[in-house]
């Protein structure tokens, strides 16, 4: 999970500035930074779907005393997000069409928001719902879970996806997950990945190699 936030963290907190850096009525441009702030904000909805559907309702019946400081709390913080990401795609319709840079500070401004209210989310899922799913989660539904994460990512960019884990992730996380595959995929995905991951950056970021750690816990 820690891997995903990290690559919500930085892909969406980059936006803004990709956003920002498109020039008036350049078309292309904001297709291409548009496309890539629809295909975060697509996977963080499911991100979300999923904690809701395999996560929560499994731990209410399991420790519902040792949750119930926090349903509140992540309830409340899912709906902003939730409302700001709906912002945050009609602001992506609005722009696509007018490829203006008044739309795009306007986009701009609405992702900000919703990177603020994502980040702070994180890290109160990370620092106390996290520690209570370790206890109470099985292996199984770990694995489950981390399987419907992965049927999130469009097929043509599943290459893409595994070069955002590597790229970022936990090494001893990676390991693991990469251990499960076939051997001749253990060698040939890594560098296919990590390649993908930096022609897509390059594009959208302008570099291979996008700032880490984007709004981590100090």
């Amino acid at each position: 999970m820690q891997v995903a936030h990290s690559n919500f963290r930085r892909e969406l907190g980059l936006s803004p500035t990709a956003v920002r850096a498109v020039a008036d009525g350049d078309r292309r441009r904001t297709s291409i930074v548009a496309d890539h702030a629809t295909l975060f904000l697509s996977l963080l909805h499911h991100h979300h779907s999923i904690e809701d559907d395999l996560l929560w309702e499994a731990l209410l019946d399991r420790v519902p005393a040792e949750l119930a400081p926090l349903v509140h709390v992540m309830q409340s913080q899912h709906e902003h997000v939730a409302a700001l990401m709906d912002q945050a795609q009609a602001g992506i319709g609005v722009w696509r069409r007018t490829a203006s840079a008044s739309d795009g500070e306007a986009l701009a401004a609405i992702l900000s928001d919703l990177c603020t209210a994502l980040f702070e989310h994180l890290r109160a899922e990370e620092t106390h719902l996290l520690p209570i799913m370790a206890r109470n989660i099985t292996a199984g539904e770990w694995e489950e879970f981390t399987a419907r994460g992965m049927s999130s990512i469009p097929k043509r960019q599943l290459l893409l996806g595994f070069g955002m884990m590597l790229y970022e992730g936990d090494p001893e996380v990676i390991g693991i997950e990469v251990r499960k595959l076939p051997a001749p995929l253990r060698r040939l995905l890594p560098p296919l990945g990590r390649r993908a991951f930096r022609r897509y950056a390059r594009r959208v970021h302008g570099t291979p190699t996008p700032p880490r750690g984007i709004g981590a816990a100090a």
